[in-house]
């Protein structure tokens, strides 16, 4: 039997509910959550409200699709499968983590789940099991492997990984925050990525 069409039929409802997603995260950053609505959603977007609810149901609906999407982004870039040895998994991991986080559209996201959440408190709970605590998940699982490849003793990954990624966000992340025109730039993220791999490496003994 063939479902070529099948799954042709759903790979279009896949990117459809994407483009949706992509266009309300567009208009929820630049108006904030209570001034955005689903008319701009739609104007944006294209199609038409009943669409809207019927994918998302609601406004709150089409935020936590916003941060599912957006805190996927940042955890499929804690692989670093082309690594050479642990160091090189660490950088390559640091620096995608952080290009991820800092850029502008993270940035927006957070201060923008961090408004919500005390309202919401349902959004905040979901961007953190989707999005801090699923990162750390996926980089303790492959920090462990690289770890026992080399030979390095590594007997709490999941704390391990915490440790890793709240170094990298640290002060970089606050500064951006609080005053947009402050973003680091990228050889400023790499120093910092630099200097954070070499402290947890020693840290952790390896």
């Amino acid at each position: 039997m063939n479902d070529t069409p099948t799954r042709s039929v759903t790979s279009r409802a896949a990117r459809r509910s994407r483009d949706i997603v992509d266009a309300a995260a567009e208009v929820f950053l630049e108006r904030g959550y209570a001034g955005a609505s689903m008319d701009a959603v739609v104007e944006r977007a294209g199609g038409s409200k009943e669409t809207l609810y019927c994918h998302f149901g609601s406004k709150a609906g089409l935020l936590k699709a916003i941060v599912e999407q957006r805190t996927a982004d940042v955890t499929a870039n804690l692989d670093a499968p082309e690594a050479t040895d642990l160091k090189d998994f660490l950088r390559r991991v640091g620096i995608a983590y952080l290009e991820t986080v800092l850029s502008p559209r993270g940035l927006a996201l957070y201060r923008l789940v961090l408004a919500e959440s005390g309202r919401m408190p349902e959004v905040g709970d979901l961007f953190y099991r989707l999005g801090p605590e699923a990162a750390t998940g996926r980089l303790s699982t492959r920090l462990a492997e690289r770890c026992s490849q080399e030979g390095v003793a590594l007997s709490q990954p999941n704390r391990a990984a915490a440790l890793f990624l709240g170094m990298l966000r640290g002060d970089l992340q606050l500064r951006a925050l609080f005053n947009p025109t402050r973003a680091p730039v990228g050889s400023e993220i790499r120093e910092h990525v630099g200097i954070v791999v070499d402290a947890f490496l020693k840290a952790i003994g390896a």
